[in-house]
């Protein structure tokens, strides 16, 4: 038996990371992508390359970490793992998968758009450039609907009704 101090912790990491990964999901769909849409191409170029690489490591860390914590809290408490739990893991690692899907794209886009600001591109975005975009913000809505379904699922075993 682990001590419930370990598994406390480990839920602590798991929610927080959860918190962090669905948050900036949200962040994303509402606020980033559309706003990118909105400037003009030399201002989307200065964003994706300046504050690109960051969201996009800030994704990439706290989906990993709530991997990471969920199956650690998991191996740390096995007596809770039931139907509803092990929905919620198989659309959560579902969802990892379309943020990895997220992640890529996002990194192209901003490879992309360091590559023009590089050369003194001006005018419209190139085709490459929306493309990597629009792959990006749809992989990432997908992810947050499946991590809103994960979360249905986490708090049904939490909290049966």
């Amino acid at each position: 038996m682990v001590a419930a101090i370990v598994v406390t912790v480990l839920a602590y990491l798991h929610v927080l990371a959860a918190m962090g990964w669905l948050g900036g999901a949200i962040l994303s769909v509402s606020s980033i992508t559309p706003g990118i849409r909105s400037l003009s191409p030399a201002a989307s170029l200065e964003f994706l390359a300046k504050v690109g690489p960051r969201s996009t490591r800030f994704f990439a860390g706290s989906a990993t970490a709530t991997i990471v914590f969920g199956l650690a809290l998991l191996g740390a408490a096995p007596s809770v793992l039931g139907t509803s739990l092990m929905g919620g893991i198989a659309i959560g690692l579902i969802a990892y998968v379309t943020a990895i899907i997220t992640m890529l794209s996002f990194r192209k886009a901003d490879r992309v758009a360091k590559q023009l600001l590089a050369g003194g591109q001006s005018g419209p975005l190139p085709p490459e450039l929306s493309k990597a975009l629009k792959r990006g913000g749809i992989s990432v809505a997908i992810t947050v609907l499946l991590l809103v379904v994960a979360l249905m699922f986490m708090v049904v075993t939490g909290f049966p009704f």
